[in-house]
């Protein structure tokens, strides 16, 4: 059985998603642990190759080398893709699987990092079972990870997809919106101003229209003052923070 959430994010928008549960976390981890095992392999086979050529150190620092790069495949790996590609890892994006915050923001890297140090406790023998138990018992199942960095693992929507898809062939066959030409002075965006725009802009496609464009008023009408941009009565402010953030990203380079 499914179960849903509903999470009151920092702008207080209630969005519902949908847990994901045990069986789709298994199968994004096989994934997963596939790829980590090819990496592995290909470690140990650049290794096999150096050493036939007389070009790898003695038994000790070649241990050494070995137990660093199957640790950073092995841990990195995770904390890599799930801060990179905003809570995904390769097979929770096979699966359509995303980690996120409790209160609904994007994962950052001090959460990867702590929810995946947990991972390797969960591995061993009789607690790996307990973590499996947790996903089941708990009302949000949470693996002993989610529980110590406050993180959740969800379900991407298809309307969520289908929006996003749509977004994408709209903004592609009109090169730019109009509010774009009103853009202007954004050296006067701050980084905190930037990260809410960011912020917005991620999530948008999962908002309703009335509600993602009410919320776009709030961020949007005073950072246009503070960029002394007009307010004609005609802007979508969905659109104008989208072209301040484009135009942020392309010619300051704010990531």
């Amino acid at each position: 059985m499914s179960r849903h959430i509903t999470v009151v994010t920092p702008e207080n928008v209630r969005i519902e998603y949908e847990l994901a549960g045990l069986a789709s976390r298994a199968g994004a981890a096989i994934i997963d642990l596939l790829l980590q095992v090819l990496l592995i392999l290909a470690v140990l086979g650049v290794r096999m190759l150096l050493s036939e050529h007389g070009r790898w150190p003695g038994t000790t620092w070649a241990n050494a080398l070995l137990a660093i790069a199957s640790f950073v495949m092995w841990y990195g790996y995770y904390v890599y893709f799930e801060t990179v590609w905003n809570g995904q890892s390769p097979g929770k994006r096979y699966a359509r699987m995303r980690t996120i915050r409790e209160g609904g923001t994007p994962i950052d890297f001090a959460s990867a990092a702590v929810r995946n140090l947990v991972r390797i406790v969960d591995m061993i023998p009789g607690i790996y079972l307990v973590g499996m138990i947790s996903v089941l018992a708990n009302s949000r199942n949470k693996r002993l990870g989610d529980f110590a960095a406050g993180t959740l693992v969800v379900k991407e929507r298809s309307e969520w997809m289908h929006t996003k898809e749509k977004q994408t062939q709209e903004e592609a066959s009109a090169a730019q919106y109009p509010e774009a030409e009103l853009v202007r002075n954004i050296e006067l965006v701050s980084p905190d101003d930037f990260e809410t725009i960011k912020r917005f802009v991620e999530r948008k496609a999962e908002l309703d229209g009335k509600v993602r464009e009410e919320l776009a008023s709030k961020i949007a009408v005073p950072l246009m003052a503070k960029l002394g941009i007009e307010d004609n009565g005609h802007i979508g402010y969905s659109n104008m923070l989208t072209e301040i953030y484009n135009k942020c990203a392309a010619q300051r380079g704010m990531r």
